[in-house]
Order: structure tokens, then sequence, then C-alpha cells
């Protein structure tokens, strides 16, 4: 995993959020009690910064604090599922710690909460094998899970290995062995996804996870950025309102100059290259009845499909 690129990250949305250095990593210090309050509240702090950033109004920072976590109606993760900003494995996630956590700090007697017995007895419930990989599955999306695909929800996903024949272990056993831990993962691979949205636009999720050809739209991006030294200026700014203007849920972010950040254009110039390959077999599915295909060696692939 590439521990200091997630660190980066990670450090940025502490900042963001006013947090110190170092409080993700921290929270496995704390009781169970402690860890599950304390990671529902940074959570819901990063939300309210991810929907501020990604409608680029800074004067509702307040009003989106003031909601709800999990309302489905009128709570953040409703904007965040409206406006499309975080897969829907991430917002189960959210849903199913805003639960637990619901459950725990109404009583005082809660503070001695032990979460590896929790979920060990909430396993003893379930009737077949699949559903406790079900359970493990919805918990530990950032783990990954043995030999299976990775899974396009983390950028940089965790793994256990076996001491002995260095195979990857199951989801499963290693989320009932100490869920704490993969708790955390999960919650990690949700803080990467926001920190990164709200530096580069929402869009740039989709074009890490899911676009298998990154090299060639930043080559492209880099391509608008060299028409501009040697002829108009103004060039990578009419490419960006090219793209925001086709794609009305795209911001193509500044960076502190006021120039359009390259990763953000080279993301922004995925989005319009899957919309335009998503009319085009629309139109052939309607004229020729043509099924629709994956977009081959751009990678695209229904980011809630896994």
């Amino acid at each position: 995993m590439e521990i200091d690129q997630l660190d980066d990250s990670l450090g940025r949305l502490e900042r963001d959020c006013g947090l110190p250095t170092g409080f993700c990593f921290a929270l496995l210090r704390e009781s169970d009690w402690s860890f599950v309050i304390k990671l529902h509240a940074l959570l819901e702090s990063a939300i309210s910064q991810l929907l501020v950033h990604s409608l680029s109004r800074k004067e509702l920072a307040d009003i989106f604090a003031g909601l709800e976590m999990s309302n489905t109606r009128t709570g953040k993760l409703a904007f965040v599922k409206a406006l499309d900003l975080l897969p829907k494995r991430h917002l189960d996630f959210m849903r199913a710690l805003s639960e637990l956590r619901n459950q725990l700090v109404h009583r005082i007697k809660n503070v001695s909460f032990d979460i590896a017995a929790h979920f060990l007895e909430e396993r003893k419930r379930f009737t077949s094998a699949a559903d406790s990989r079900k359970f493990a599955d919805k918990w530990g999306f950032g783990l990954r899970d043995g030999d299976k695909p990775v899974e396009p929800v983390a950028r940089y996903p965790f793994k256990v290995t076996d001491s002995k024949s260095g195979a990857v272990e199951s989801r499963e056993k290693i989320f009932f062995f100490i869920p704490k831990h993969v708790i955390l993962m999960s919650a990690m691979a949700i803080l990467d996804a926001i920190s990164v949205s709200n530096r580069y636009g929402a869009h740039i999720w989709t074009f890490l996870l899911e676009c298998e050809d990154r090299a060639e739209f930043i080559k492209k991006a880099e391509d608008v950025f060299a028409k501009a030294k040697v002829g108009d200026a103004e060039h990578p700014f009419k490419i960006k309102e090219m793209l925001e203007r086709k794609n009305p849920t795209l911001k193509v972010k500044l960076d502190d100059d006021g120039q359009p950040i390259l990763e953000s254009l080279a993301g922004a110039l995925y989005t319009e290259y899957k919309r335009r390959y998503d009319e085009f077999f629309d139109d052939a599915e309607r004229l020729l009845g043509v099924k629709k295909r994956n977009a081959g060696g751009s990678g695209k692939r229904n980011r809630d499909a896994c």
C-alpha cells in the first residue's frame, strides 16, 4: 500500500477539518466506545467539507454541519447520494457506522463497549456463510479480500498476508478477528476519497479508480497547457469552460495561482470521454439494437457494481 500518499491525503483532510496531525491513525488508541464516537464525528465533519467543496459554497458550511448524517431524505448522505459524490459502498458503511454510534451514544453504560465481542455476537445471528461475508464486505471494503480482484472503492486497499504462505487473507476472517482496525481501514478509504475530491473535484474519484489509461489523459491535459505557452494563454480556461458546459455537475479545480489543476483537468477530459462514449452507444442501441459494452481501454465500470 502506498502509505505515504494516503498519509498525505489524510493530513490534508485533517487540516481542512481543523484537526491535529495524525488524528486519524491515533483513533486506534482510543477505547472502542470512543473510537466509534470520534470516527463518526470525523466522517461527519469530512462529509460537510465535501459538500461545501463540491458546491463551491463556503457560506453553507454551518448549514451542512447542522444536518443529520444519515437521514435518507434530508441528511448529509442524502446530499452526497443525490450529487453522486461517493460510491454506494462508502454510503452503506457510513450509514452502518451511524446506526452503531446511535446505539452507543445515549447510554453511559456503553462506555465499556467491546467492538470485537459485539461483532462476534452479530455473526451468530447470520443464517448462512453468505450473510457473514456480506456483513464483512459492508464494514471492510478498505481491506483486500484474498485473491479476489481489487474493487474500485479504495485507492490504497490494505492487505493482511499469511506469515507462512504469503497468501492474502480473506476479508471476513480478518474483520471478525480485528474489526476495529478493519473499520478504520475502510474509513480511511472514504476520507482519502473526500480529500482528493476536495482538491481536484468530485470527478477525480472515477478517473483514479476506473480509468486504466490515466497517463493518456494526463498527456492530453499537458498538451492543453503546452498550447497555452506557445499561443493562446486562455486555452486551458476555454477547455475548462467547454468541459463544464457539456458536463453540468463537473467542476475543474484551480490552483493557488488561479490556473486549472493538471490532474483535475485530466479527470475532466476523461469524464467528457465517458459522456461521449455513452452517448454514442445509446444512439447505436436505439438505432441498431447494439448492446452497450464497457469502454475498453478507458476502464469504464459501474462504480456501484461491486
